[in-house]
């Protein structure tokens, strides 16, 4: 909490304090002030077929995926009921001792209510479809982020909900996609 200056304050100015949420506030408005970070991901390559499995390189990401989540203190994995998808997250719950949790990949406000009503202040990493990362962005407060093309594999999107307000930082991971 900032303290504020000390002294009388100038004339005309008010002093501006930081006021966090009190607990009554939290439990009226857990809807509006849930709190997470999510970490949104497109599923691994992904070789040719019908439900696909991993190629090589989509398994090596994966597991780059899982190292680099190893400290990150997962409350849970939301993946796809697609191979690709479970083969991308699974490393990840494992590392995590944790159990991929299946979501619908067409019901992005579902997939946030259930974030912000079983997880709340923990984090959470979603494996998503090229054509649902923008929804699911959008669904948990962060609009702007575009569908991604069937080439980029490599894109990471941390969601950042505090009682405020959502922060969004895009990043890279593993090999260079286009």
């Amino acid at each position: 909490m900032a303290k504020p200056p000390p002294g009388p304050p100038e004339a005309g100015l008010i002093r501006v304090h930081d006021i966090p949420p009190t607990a009554t506030i939290k439990r009226k408005f857990a809807l509006f002030l849930w709190t997470s970070t999510v970490i949104l991901i497109r599923h691994a390559e992904r070789g040719a077929g019908a439900d696909p499995a991993l190629t090589p390189a989509g398994q090596a990401r994966a597991a780059l995926l899982a190292g680099m989540l190893q400290d990150a203190n997962l409350g849970a994995v939301f993946v796809t009921d697609t191979l690709r998808s479970r083969q991308t997250g699974t490393p990840a719950a494992q590392a995590a001792g944790l159990q991929p949790t299946l979501y619908n990949a067409n019901d992005a406000a579902a997939l946030a209510a259930t974030i912000r009503a079983s997880h709340p202040g923990r984090t959470v990493l979603v494996v998503a479809h090229s054509n649902t990362v923008d929804d699911i962005a959008a669904a948990l407060g962060s609009a702007g982020v575009t569908e991604l093309t069937d080439t980029q594999f490599d894109r990471m999107f941390i969601l950042s909900r505090s009682w405020c307000g959502t922060r969004l930082l895009r990043l890279r991971y593993g090999a260079p996609t286009p």
